[in-house]
């Protein structure tokens, strides 16, 4: 029997959201800008301004999740980074450490990624117009794989490396970007790679020349979301042209281009939609491919720091000045790509357009023409948000203004020094095991008692069209609870095949049903009108990633169902080996961690959601076959919480 709670009222959270907040990147309840779990205020009062903030998580997020599309197309893979997007050593080492190859584009980057740790072989060198200083450089790196980018190209590897292996850039002479001013391929003839009209000759050349050409690279455009998949899909095909003309070629490297939004009407990319394309032009080609994106995993990690240095009427415009210019990050200006203006201190007050200036004596340096920001004043931060590609990389000198610090916050674990993505793989591979060893359900078929003190507030938030999701759905106990909310679709995923086999039929009919990472979900963004996850953040070693995700996947306004235990579970503890403060292994197999209700709702508020509902639940559950031998008692704070409806442009906060 369930101890069950009244309704409360709203405990606390943020204000409307903006179109850009997330877990890591959020106005908290007091009004200060959040940036990877520290104030902006603070950050910028222990670094000085203008400084680069990266989020090792974000990073890290972002490589998950384009990792898990990619893998879906079902061929061999490697995934790199374009460094010429940045090339910060610590973020670099943090990408080695999750596996990422570098995509180089100079002897002097190929230097860098060796210094940084790197090994010839993590590395893709692609670029053009090479000197004769370059050319004897890549001649002494053997293991190096370069992509040539020219008819010439090819001749001089040949005169310098002769009989090596190596790959082709090829043009499609289709075009797809943020802009025209990014597109590398289009009906505007470019410097870039072989076209169709010569590669006949290119291959002709590089078999004459003795070179091995097994491979084919193509990057048309930087900046594409799911309104250009269609200029892809045109791009795709032309690429299937090279490749059937040329039968030997068994690497295709599609370079990167994958966009993030920009602005609040853009929509993000379709990760499975992008996936699908690639798999129906090139995943039954038997072809080894390769990825080599910039902006996709750096560029909404990364923020400017900037001083308000001063604010005057000038013209009739109101000009608000800081102390960077575009020499600190170009976009802006040369790209026309525009950045995120965000006050580290929101204010309430009414919001105007203002003209934000640089500190550079050019006509052009203007950060927004029409940036909408409640009143500033001398002294306050004013973050420059995704800034995190093609900002400090392409910085320079002009006007002697060289200053500028750059810093990646470290990602806060649970668990000390160990790794946690390895803990969190072999935590996965231990429940998967549990579940493969016994055909009985390990939880039971009853659902959690606190139920059906929801279900009401779950039909309220359903909207057309209406889906809901059991995140970590396990055996699926708790599938009748949200089939009880009436939405059009249930979901379930779960890290283990066979849980999800074991979901009693009768819950199955229509169930739509993954095997999944929590933290890499695969599901587009804003997607869910509400997901529970339930009995399931005890076991999580990376459950702020999961929360990340969690709130990327729901609707503006959706609700999260959680219960997180604390010490006073009947469990916590109990045959546990002490990993750190809060986190325990059980059986030397099974993470869990266990935090007190304070410090639970400050890390869902710390996520960006606001709180509806928050008490204490207890109840007893029956034995768990090969799991949990006796009857115990179960103690849990129960969480509603809800991601926070958007802000209305222009409105007061």
């Amino acid at each position: 029997m369930a101890t069950q709670n009244p309704p409360i009222p709203p405990v606390h959270g943020p204000a409307a959201a903006e179109w850009w907040e997330r877990m890591d990147r959020h106005y908290d309840h007091e009004g200060k800008l959040m940036l990877a779990g520290q104030s902006a205020i603070d950050l910028a009062a222990r670094y000085g301004t203008p400084t680069y903030i990266y989020s090792a998580a974000r990073v890290s997020q972002n490589v998950a999740r384009l990792r898990a599309a990619i893998d879906s197309v079902g061929a061999p893979n490697q995934l790199f980074y374009a460094m010429k997007s940045n090339r910060h050593a610590p973020l670099l080492a943090h990408l080695r450490g999750l596996g990422v190859g570098i995509d180089v584009a100079s002897p002097g980057e190929v230097r860098h990624a060796l210094h940084c740790g790197f090994e010839l072989r993590q590395l893709s060198f692609t670029a053009g117009s090479l000197s004769r200083a370059d050319y004897a450089a890549l001649a002494g790196w053997s293991q190096l794989w370069i992509n040539a980018d020219s008819l010439t190209a090819l001749r001089r590897l040949a005169e310098q490396s002769p009989g090596r292996q190596l790959g082709l850039r090829i043009n499609p002479a289709s075009a797809l970007g943020y802009n025209e001013l990014l597109n590398y391929s289009g009906s505007k003839p470019s410097k870039f790679g072989v076209y169709f009209d010569r590669f006949a000759e290119a291959l002709a050349a590089a078999s004459a020349a003795g070179l091995e050409l097994i491979g084919l690279h193509c990057h048309a455009g930087c900046g594409f979301l799911t309104p250009q998949l269609d200029n892809l899909d045109r791009v795709f095909s032309r690429i299937a042209l090279f490749l059937d003309a040329a039968p030997q070629i068994t690497r295709l490297n599609l370079g990167g281009g994958l966009g993030i939004p920009l602005v609040a009407n853009d929509d993000e990319l379709d990760l499975n939609a992008w996936a699908n394309l690639v798999r129906q032009h090139f995943g039954k080609r038997n072809l080894h491919l390769s990825f080599e994106p910039g902006d996709y995993l750096v560029k909404d990690a990364g923020a400017l720091l900037t001083e308000v240095t001063q604010v005057e009427e000038k013209g009739g415009r109101i000009f608000v000045g800081v102390n960077a210019g575009f020499n600190i990050h170009p976009e802006p200006v040369f790209y026309k790509l525009p950045l995120v203006a965000a006050p580290a201190q929101r204010r309430d007050g009414p919001r105007a357009r203002v003209v934000i200036a640089g500190n550079l004596n050019e006509a052009l340096d203007l950060w927004a023409e029409d940036a909408e920001l409640a009143a500033q004043q001398e002294g306050d931060v004013l973050c420059f948000l995704n800034a995190g590609g093609y900002g400090a990389a392409m910085s320079s000198h002009h006007c002697l203004r060289t200053e500028m610090t750059e810093h990646l916050l470290p990602i806060t674990d649970c668990v000390g020094d160990i790794d946690v993505d390895q803990l969190a793989q072999a935590n996965k591979n231990a429940w998967n095991s549990l579940y493969a060893s016994t055909s009985k359900t390990i939880w039971g078929d009853d659902p959690l008692p606190f139920l059906d003190e929801f279900c009401v507030e779950f039909q309220k938030v359903l909207s057309t069209p209406s889906r809901v999701l059991d995140a970590g759905a396990g055996e699926g106990r708790n599938l009748p609870f949200l089939r009880s909310s009436g939405a059009a679709e249930v979901h379930a995923i779960d890290a283990s095949k066979h849980a999800l086999d074991k979901i009693p039929p009768a819950l199955q009919m229509g169930l739509h049903s993954r095997v999944g990472d929590l933290a890499a979900s695969g599901y587009p963004g804003a997607y869910f009108d509400a997901i529970s996850l339930l009995d399931v953040f005890e076991t999580l070693p990376n459950a702020e990633a999961v929360l990340a995700e969690l709130y990327h996947i729901l609707k503006p306004g959706g609700l999260l169902l959680c219960n997180i235990p604390g010490f006073d579970d009947g469990v916590a503890g109990h045959e546990m080996e002490a990993l750190g403060a809060d986190s325990f292994l059980y059986q030397h197999a099974y993470f869990f961690r266990f935090i007190d209700p304070q410090a639970a709702e400050h890390l869902i508020t710390a996520a960006g959601f606001e709180i509806l509902h928050s008490g204490r639940r207890e109840w007893t559950e029956a034995p768990h076959p090969g799991f949990r031998g006796e009857q115990h008692e179960h103690v849990s704070h129960v969480l509603l919480m809800r991601r926070p409806l958007l802000r209305n442009p222009l409105s007061s906060d």
